[in-house]
């Protein structure tokens, strides 16, 4: 029988649906304990959290925990696979832009017009200055330099979720969800995938269906785009995913992104990716490094592109899909 519990977290809604013999209830803590600590370790809203430590000691080597570690060796590993794209130390250039406070308490006025005058130098893309020592435990960033986690934490929190439901706990089958980053397993049942819906960005929905479904039963899919964390200023439209190139919100011609693959984090990194660098540059760079990954991407001129990967392990479906463009 499945379950279903929803909860907010990590400024975003949470849905695990569970095929459990016993009640949800028995569940509910451990899960919304698991996402509560990694909101308190990685939040740069959080003064107390272990980002915002770091990030005030920058220059200095300081200890972490193992979660710490683990995150930021993905962060050099991503940062190297997607040639500088993906890079956590945008902080200044998320604050320039106005996001200096949880998103849901941004107002869309002057309030940060002197802010966004003031233009950062762009980012090396050919370095990522994280002194890490895994055996010590510890870390050192170059002074100066503040990170933001919001690009990693949400999909590396709902993986740890996952495992410990279906590895730990032997939950046979199951559906983590947190705001577009989706996590499944076993199927809906026996003979049927889980659904998952992928809304059409807004500019892309004439004449055709507001959403498409994308039929799963084991894997991850996620998906980024320029609309939903967007807000206005006296610098004009401004959102979240920054372009370390600029440090300014990206200006690409990709306006949303889903990638379906095995592991959630690279999904999420990669969509992040295609939204920041655009078809034109981004799409060598995917189809280089990401053969084994699915992407839909929205262009703002309306059109839907389809990558499909090198070998489709994933076993999935769509519905609802038409794309304008397909690339195998």
């Amino acid at each position: 029988m499945l379950q279903e519990s929803s909860f907010r977290s990590m400024n975003t809604q949470i849905q695990v649906i569970l095929a459990a013999s016993r009640e949800m209830s028995e569940f509910e803590p451990l899960i919304q304990s698991y996402f509560a600590k990694a909101e308190r370790r990685f939040s740069r809203f959080l003064p107390s959290s272990e980002c915002s430590l770091l990030n005030r000691n920058s220059g200095s080597r300081c200890m972490i925990s193992d979660e710490m570690a683990n995150v930021l060796e993905l962060c050099q590993h991503y940062f190297a696979v997607t040639e500088g794209v993906f890079n956590i130390f945008i902080l200044p250039a998320l604050e320039h832009a106005g996001y200096q406070r949880s998103f849901e308490t941004i107002a869309n006025d002057d309030e940060f017009a002197e802010i966004c005058k003031h233009p950062l130098l762009p980012f090396p893309k050919d370095r990522l200055q994280i002194d890490l020592d895994t055996t010590m435990s510890s870390v050192r960033f170059p002074a100066n330099q503040q990170m933001d986690l919001g690009g990693i934490v949400k999909s590396w929190t709902v993986q740890g979720v996952s495992d410990l439901l279906r590895i730990e706990r032997q939950m046979q089958r199951g559906l983590v969800n947190a705001g577009g980053d989706v996590e499944v397993w076993g199927g809906a049942s026996d003979t049927e995938p889980w659904v998952i819906a992928i809304d059409r960005p807004n500019s892309s929905r004439i004449h055709r269906l507001d959403e498409l479904l994308l039929l799963l039963a084991d894997g991850a899919v996620a998906t980024s785009s320029t609309q939903k964390r967007s807000w206005r200023n006296s610098g004009g439209s401004m959102h979240h995913l920054i372009d370390p190139s600029t440090m300014k919100p990206s200006r690409s011609s990709v306006i949303q992104c889903s990638v379906v693959g095995e592991h959630l984090v690279e999904c999420e990194i990669w969509a992040k990716v295609m939204c920041i660098r655009g078809l034109e540059d981004g799409l060598p760079l995917f189809r280089r490094h990401a053969q084994r990954l699915e992407a839909l991407i929205f262009t703002e001129d309306g059109t839907l592109h389809h990558v499909k990967p090198s070998a489709n392990r994933f076993k999935d479906q769509w519905l609802g899909l038409e794309a304008d463009f397909v690339y195998v």
